[in-house]
């Protein structure tokens, strides 16, 4: 029919061999591909939302909540001072222990 046919080689017959899938070395040489690629495509994520993949730390969880702490903190000590459970010397030494700016009083000079 054709001269040449493709299970046929210089009249000789061609063995063609089906395996099963590829070999335990495939499967690792695989395996390494899919994990540098996952590596690269994390990295570019990494930088590209910059965050680089870090965890923030526990100190700067507690200086971000810390203002929003701070002002409760500082409310609080007003309605107790408002309400006259501490006195105005303890008052004023527990807002500046708090970081909170003294009030302007009427023995203190004010700024203008």
């Amino acid at each position: 029919m054709y001269p040449y046919h493709p299970f046929s080689g210089n009249g000789q017959d061609v063995v063609v061999y089906h395996h099963a899938g590829p070999g335990p070395l495939g499967w690792t040489i695989f395996a390494l591909d899919l994990l540098l690629v996952i590596g690269v495509a994390w990295l570019l994520a990494a930088l590209v939302f910059g965050r680089g993949g870090r965890r923030p730390t526990a100190a700067a969880v507690a200086a971000a909540s810390a203002p929003v702490r701070d002002s409760a903190a500082l409310e609080t000590l007003e309605m107790r001072y408002a309400r006259g459970e501490v006195g105005r010397d303890e008052y004023l030494q527990a807002r500046s222990d708090l970081g909170g700016a003294p009030h302007a009083t009427s023995d203190q000079p004010t700024q203008s």
